[in-house]
């Protein structure tokens, strides 16, 4: 494209810094070998998605409707083509796994997500796992979503295309990553049921023995303090009649002597 018309887009969405401008023509040379296959972006709307590229990375304000307007899409059409030129340009910044699901919603699946990232890295050559890098967001996005499928979790459908990726790429990852996730979930499940199964006889013999107590069929244990209050009890009474019996004996006793 043509400088001074680049220039003219710049100042029409508000940039006027020149390191924006100069940023933005590196971003559009780069575009023209790493950008390949966006069908629906033009020459104009691509140096549009570049200049909004260059003053986001440095902070510097734009007109983000009138660059819509300008670039001739649609505003979803837009979006999408700026998340997937970022991606290819490597502008992205990568979200963890636990800040993409607190933006979604799905804090449930972070553990399984990072086991499905875990198990896709064991399963590849050592070559490969040398230079992976799982922290990119096509992977992190590919493993929250493919745990929230398999564990039945309800998402935004803005997770999918958060990843920058093309849908081919990342459907095809999502599909890897989902058996990785079924495995994960199927080991939890097995888990999981023995535990529960123990944990609901217990609660069953608990109230078993609690109708049993209440039911006077068994007696609750006494304590150590009780059986010796019990016994002191037990023994005063004894010593009581004792005593009585002994007052009757030295009665009668004395009434045989006087007769």
């Amino acid at each position: 494209m043509d400088k001074e018309l680049f220039s003219k887009l710049a100042s029409k969405i508000g940039i006027t810094s020149v390191k924006v401008l100069s940023q933005a023509e590196e971003y559009m040379r780069l575009s023209q070998v790493k950008c390949v296959g966006l069908g629906s972006v033009t020459a104009t709307s691509k140096a549009i998605i570049c200049l909004e590229l260059a003053a986001t990375s440095m902070k510097f304000p734009v007109d983000k409707e009138y660059a819509i307007k300008l670039s001739g899409l649609s505003p979803k059409v837009y979006s999408s083509n700026l998340k997937s030129m970022e991606c290819m340009l490597g502008l992205q910044s990568s979200l963890g796994l636990r800040d993409l699901a607190v933006q979604y919603g799905c804090l449930e699946a972070v553990k399984v997500a990072s086991q499905i990232l875990e198990r896709y890295e064991t399963s590849l050559p050592a070559a490969q796992q040398q230079d992976l890098d799982l922290s990119k967001s096509l992977f992190t996005t590919a493993a929250l979503y493919a745990a929230c499928k398999c564990m039945k979790i309800k998402t935004d459908r803005k997770l999918a295309s958060s990843s920058g990726a093309k849908k081919g790429i990342f459907d095809r990852l999502c599909t890897q990553f989902q058996k990785f996730g079924q495995e994960i979930c199927k080991e939890a499940s097995s888990v999981e049921k023995p535990v529960k199964t123990a944990q609901k006889r217990q609660k069953c013999l608990s109230e078993m023995l609690e109708k049993a107590e209440d039911d006077g069929k068994i007696s609750s244990p006494t304590s150590p303090k009780q059986e010796r209050v019990e016994k002191t009890k037990e023994e005063e009474t004894q010593n009581y009649e004792e005593w009585k019996r002994k007052i009757l004996e030295n009665a009668l006793k004395a009434k045989a002597v006087d007769s």
